[in-house]
């Protein structure tokens, strides 16, 4: 008899504690992508260097990323990830006292470092929590505490950092994260068979490249949007923009409860596919913003689309990892989302300067059709383990 997938609990104290860790550790985070922009505008920089405020971390991240996740299967999760975490306060904090652009960007370097280390470390947890049967249910859930942080942290950031400036941010930012090192302290995390020694091979995940891959084409789009989003409205003459991120939290917390089922039950395509499309249709929308409600309309598509595309890449990169490969699976996965998200903030900065931002927008609309067609061509075959071992079952008698 087929079980249950009501008998696989998720929603235990572990699993709310590690979405409420991924939840503040993700606020900080999005305290300064979208600030740092604004502060370094006011210090002289322009478009071009402005790109790299993005850029530099994803560097830095993609560099860590694949060493943290042999370092997890190899020696565990948890002095890995409260590292990550005390190494992220301290990167966060020295953004309050060197108000010089080049030391910035060195700064946003090792914040990247810490940031790969810590993200690579949260997700990795909650692999090893979520049930199998409910991966795709689990893994949606939890990557709304991180869209909601999105959603939530850069517009209490930009509206503190012109009413009070950037110390007020940083101080936010670290005191959030002490908050997630307790909360990181307290939970129990699960015992893994730790891998016995190195190898090359095994800082990647062979089956979580090609859902890297397309991940890759979307959060290039992510990038140019986080990067100029502020810049663009105030180009445009709309105020409120903080309206953009509660949209954005609207359309996540109705999407992503219900995607990650559909994924568990149906498969990957039927939300991936949808979510491509909301996502082009939301940069061609946002080239043409010209007011607040066009900013709106633009965050419910792109919220709608980017959150089934990420939880449904991630659980395809992470479902088929056996436990103790998990960390190479996520720092897989996350390569492909930061190498994404670092190209777009750079060349974002190139095309702005020539097309402007409308011009920039509508070209990065071509990016989600080149990760249907990758998808298309390559995993439209995939399926969840769940419905994969439901197929193979043989048919009931009678």
């Amino acid at each position: 008899m087929e079980e249950d997938l009501s008998k696989q609990q998720l929603w235990t104290k572990d699993f709310i504690l590690i979405a409420a860790v991924n939840f503040l550790v993700f606020s900080s985070w999005q305290t300064l992508p979208f600030v740092l922009p604004v502060y370094l505008q006011t210090l002289g920089a322009d478009d071009t260097v402005l790109g790299w405020v993005t850029a530099i971390t994803t560097i830095s991240a993609l560099l860590i990323r694949p060493f943290c996740g042999i370092i997890l299967d190899r020696f565990g999760r948890k002095g890995i990830f409260l590292a990550g975490i005390a190494f992220m306060g301290l990167a966060s904090a020295s953004f309050a006292f060197i108000p010089i652009v080049g030391i910035i960007l060195a700064m946003r370097f090792v914040h990247g470092l810490a940031w790969g280390i810590t993200s690579t470390s949260s997700q990795t947890v909650a692999s090893d929590i979520i049930p199998p049967k409910r991966f795709g249910e689990g893994m949606g859930l939890f990557a709304l505490s991180a869209s909601l942080a999105f959603a939530i942290a850069p517009g209490i950031a930009l509206e503190l950092f012109h009413a009070s400036g950037m110390t007020y941010v940083v101080a936010v930012a670290v005191g959030v994260l002490v908050m997630a090192f307790v909360l990181a302290s307290i939970l129990k995390y699960r015992p893994i068979k730790k891998t016995a020694s190195f190898k090359p091979s095994s800082m990647f995940n062979r089956s979580s490249i090609l859902p890297a891959t397309i991940m890759f084409f979307l959060t290039s789009c992510y990038g140019s949007l986080v990067t100029f989003l502020a810049i663009h409205a105030e180009s445009q003459g709309v105020e409120g923009i903080g309206f953009f991120f509660t949209a954005y939290a609207i359309a996540v917390a109705l999407s992503r409860p219900l995607l990650g089922k559909f994924v568990d039950q149906r498969g990957y395509a039927v939300v991936l596919l949808p979510g491509i499309v909301l996502v082009a249709t939301a940069l061609v929308v946002l080239s043409l913003a010209h007011s607040l409600p066009m900013f709106i309309l633009t965050a419910f598509l792109y919220g709608f689309g980017f959150a089934g595309c990420q939880s449904t890449l991630q659980t395809m990169a992470v479902a088929d990892a056996e436990p103790e490969h998990r960390g190479a699976a996520n720092a897989t996965f996350l390569v492909g989302f930061d190498g994404g998200i670092g190209v777009g903030s750079v060349v974002s900065g190139w095309i702005a300067a020539a097309l402007g931002y409308s011009g920039m927008y509508l070209c990065f609309a071509v990016l989600p059709i080149v990760s249907a067609v990758v998808f298309l061509g390559f995993a439209r075959n995939r399926r969840p383990p769940n419905l994969t071992q439901r197929e193979k079952q043989p048919p009931r008698k009678g």
